[in-house]
């Protein structure tokens, strides 16, 4: 093997010409943009009809409205769900309801226990109409008893005037079961923040670990109605817990509030989506992602992400925007498509040391009317985007079947390696989904493939490979 030095040629031996090719590529490498990509292996539909999901679904449920990973409350080594099915009719009419899965590491569901206004326990007063179930969070052992506990978002919740708006604390016995419950609203909980009319506080749900350091799990709620500044502009409230589920303190965010160096737009729905993205900047303190749903950067209802890198007092110290025309996401959305209705930190998914989202964006026509899809968005520690895959009808070899309407994305959540192959899996939930019954609603699981890494040395949008010595763009 002959290597050219100038006009010199030596002989080399194999193992010197592989040294100076890893040389090469890493000098290559270093100079270049890194894409990330991936896509789904094969999923699992949880309805009234797949599954092994044996509860009685009706008309109208949409299960699928919320989804959140609970850890193993049964202690089998399988991660758990709660599935919220908010138009429930239990002792009422869209009184609400929230699923409790245990599930097998196929994606299918082993037992189940509802949690309604006449299931699971629940003693706590549901009137019509309060959609509970509309969002769920885990928070772990809150009150130390052994058992996990979760908080569950009632939006159309009439405390103190129509639709201001509640969150309920369960919990939990190891079966499922409610053991007792806190009320947080504008009438109790030991919550002093002010609420007003269709403000739809509990309308998301995020765990954020314990941001002030007192040692309790803290919340942040999402508000996406609210009018600081402008026609439903949004707000979320940070509450500082304690461990019997009332609130000790709590700051809002918002255009007049909590330190936001950029407002809202009238009708942009901040707070339409939470989830903690533990501390991307580095600096100790936890951040947080937040969906704007009716953001309209590149056109109407494309929808947003904001990053806000938090102070430990529940401000913000700074922020980054992501959406059609900011962030470095150069993903395609479509009007309407409401991008940001739905966030998940699925962790760090491409080893590069900063987590990673999944955003949902239920209305996009892939395949047809609002069929939905999500975006995984692989992120840098400034909260810009490095790269990002969108699985939908049509892309991320997602084989599925979605029909019109059916609103994938609507919710998601990790579900940590469901099925012990070392790669990161996905909940999502298809609320309008027709499984059995019309928008019955549905859940899918997704067993998702090894992540793909290429390089545009250029930076000119095109992928480059190897080819023998030379790279090429394709």
């Amino acid at each position: 093997m002959d290597l050219f030095l100038g006009d010199t040629q030596m002989q080399c031996p194999p193992f010197f010409f592989r040294l100076v090719m890893a040389l090469w590529l890493l000098s290559v490498v270093s100079g270049c943009t890194q894409t990330f990509s991936t896509d789904v292996d094969s999923e699992q539909k949880i309805s009234d009809t797949s599954g092994n999901f044996d509860g009685n679904l009706d008309v109208g449920d949409q299960f699928g409205s919320a989804i959140a990973n609970i850890g193993d409350l049964e202690v089998d080594g399988v991660t758990d769900l709660a599935v919220g099915a908010p138009f429930d009719d239990n002792n009422g009419e869209n009184r609400g309801a929230v699923w409790i899965l245990f599930m097998d590491d196929d994606g299918r569901v082993d037992i189940q226990q509802k949690i309604s206004d006449s299931e699971g326990g629940f003693s706590g007063e549901l009137d019509n109409d309060d959609q509970f179930g509309s969002a769920v969070t885990a928070l772990g052992d809150l009150n130390s008893d052994g058992f996990l506990d979760i908080a569950v978002g009632t939006p159309l919740d009439d405390d103190g005037g129509t639709d201001r708006g509640a969150i309920w604390i369960l919990f939990l016995n190891g079966d499922g079961t409610v053991q007792l419950e806190q009320k947080i609203s504008n009438d109790a909980g030991g919550f002093s923040g002010d609420l007003d009319s269709d403000d739809q506080f509990g309308h998301a749900l995020a765990a954020i670990g314990d941001l002030n350091n007192d040692g309790v799990m803290d919340l942040a709620v999402g508000m996406p109605n609210d009018d600081d500044g402008g026609t439903d502009r949004g707000a979320v409230w940070i509450l500082f817990m304690n461990t019997d589920g009332t609130v000790d303190s709590s700051q809002k965010i918002s255009s007049d509030e909590g330190n936001l160096d950029r407002d809202p737009d009238n009708g942009d729905h901040f707070g339409s989506a939470v989830t903690a993205i533990g501390d991307l900047d580095g600096d100790g303190v936890i951040d947080l992602a937040v969906g704007a749903s009716g953001d309209d950067d590149g056109g109407t209802d494309r929808g947003a992400v904001w990053i806000l890198f938090l102070n430990s007092d529940g401000t913000v110290d700074s922020m980054e925007r992501i959406s059609q025309t900011r962030g470095a996401f150069d993903g395609q959305l479509n009007d309407r498509d409401r991008f940001g209705c739905s966030i998940a930190n699925v962790g760090d998914i491409n080893d590069d040391g900063t987590s990673d989202l999944a955003v949902g964006a239920k209305l996009s026509d892939d395949g047809g009317n609002d069929r939905g899809a999500i975006w995984i968005l692989f992120l840098e520690s400034n909260g810009e985007v490095i790269s990002s895959s969108k699985i939908s009808d049509t892309e991320g070899e997602f084989d599925g079947r979605l029909d019109d309407g059916d609103q994938f994305g609507g919710a998601i959540t990790s579900v940590g390696d469901l099925d012990g192959d070392d790669l990161t899996d996905i909940a999502v939930g298809a609320s309008l989904d027709d499984s059995g019954g019309v928008d019955k609603g549905a859940a899918w699981i997704l067993f998702m493939s090894s992540i793909d890494t290429d390089f545009d040395r250029n930076d000119d949008g095109l992928i480059d490979v190897l080819s023998g010595n030379s790279v090429i763009s394709q």
